[in-house]
């Protein structure tokens, strides 16, 4: 085996790093004539390889390998992410000033996701652009995703009517320019983050291939270095967790799940907490949402109904009957 041929290999390797290649792509790429010494080496170096930890067998195929990133040792602390962010959730600016007040429950640093799942109708486009409006002044936003642009890349007239009844935010300009970056991407999102920037994904869809969720959101918050970003994932009725399951929350650093609440309004929990000031998980709040989707109202922390335990409905001898303390709702508000 020559040297030259390691150094070949090693050297178009590196063009590689976190995919997989064959022996056969390998030939092919480095014009390994069959009738040569290499053809037959190539697979001797590639054993070698393993060993440096350069590559590993993918398990797939014999012959087929996955080369590994580099990795250098950290030898010293770094205290540039030791700082919660000044991060602010939504609120509703009528004249009632509800607000959720998560800042009270929780820290969000940089690097961090947020992971947004809910019913369909429910507020998580108007939870996901608040939180974009709340945080324009933090750092540089990019907003992506299927419900704001056509697949001819022009804007939806729903997403128009959204901006303009969010009065209270900068997020469109008197002369029409946006306060953020409207990317037009309906899919691949992890490959139009950018980082250190708040970055919007509302929402991502894998066409039944829920499996792939966790890989997608881990390519999202390795590449959103010191930004944060905010996914959004449909939520199937009565589901406790987003499309793709209990992989959804594997790097969400906070989860909030929004649910319907009687028939006009919705009610949110907040679930994984990776930073908690305090108790955090499965407290709830429940709101309304006013100007077709824009903002939103009546913001009040509830609990489970002790009346009926969070049911609806209450036993009365052998039959159930609607629980009128909650409205069947089966919440009333924190006292």
């Amino acid at each position: 085996m020559t040297e030259r041929l390691t150094d070949a290999v090693k050297e178009f390797l590196e063009t590689c790093q976190g995919r997989e290649v064959s022996l056969k792509y390998l030939r092919d790429e480095l014009k390994i004539n069959p009738n040569t010494p290499q053809w037959n080496s190539l697979r001797v170096l590639m054993g070698r390889l393993i060993e440096d930890r350069t590559v590993k067998p993918s398990g797939k195929n014999d012959g087929v390998y996955k080369v590994l990133l580099p990795i250098k040792p950290i030898t010293r602390l770094d205290n540039e992410n030791e700082t919660p962010l000044d991060f602010r959730f939504p609120r509703n600016y009528n004249e009632e000033e509800s607000e959720f007040g998560f800042e009270d429950s929780l820290e969000v640093f940089p690097g961090d996701m947020i992971l947004v799942t809910g019913r369909s109708n429910q507020g998580k486009t108007t939870m996901a652009l608040s939180i974009m409006a709340e945080n324009l002044g933090l750092m540089p936003a990019f907003l992506m995703g299927s419900e704001y642009t056509a697949a001819d890349g022009k804007i939806s007239p729903k997403f128009v009517r959204r901006l303009k009844r969010m009065n209270w935010s900068n997020l469109l300009n008197d002369d029409g320019t946006f306060g953020f970056s409207l990317l037009p991407v309906g899919s691949d999102y992890e490959d139009y983050v950018e980082p250190d920037c708040l970055n919007i994904i509302d929402w991502i869809s894998l066409n039944g291939e829920y499996y792939l969720i966790d890989g997608v959101m881990k390519k999202i918050k390795d590449r959103v270095g010191n930004g944060v970003a905010v996914v959004v994932l449909q939520k199937n009725k009565d589901a406790e967790f987003g499309e793709g399951g209990e992989r959804t929350q594997r790097y969400a650093d906070v989860e909030l799940r929004i649910d319907s609440l009687g028939e006009n309004e919705s009610m949110l929990t907040i679930g994984k907490v990776k930073s908690p000031k305090g108790r955090a998980t499965g407290r709830t709040w429940a709101f309304s949402i006013t100007d077709y989707g824009a903002n939103f109202s009546d913001i009040r922390e509830i609990v489970k109904c002790r009346n009926c335990w969070g049911k609806g409905w209450k036993k009365q001898g052998t039959t159930s009957i609607p629980c009128n303390f909650c409205s069947k709702t089966g919440y009333i508000n924190k006292s």
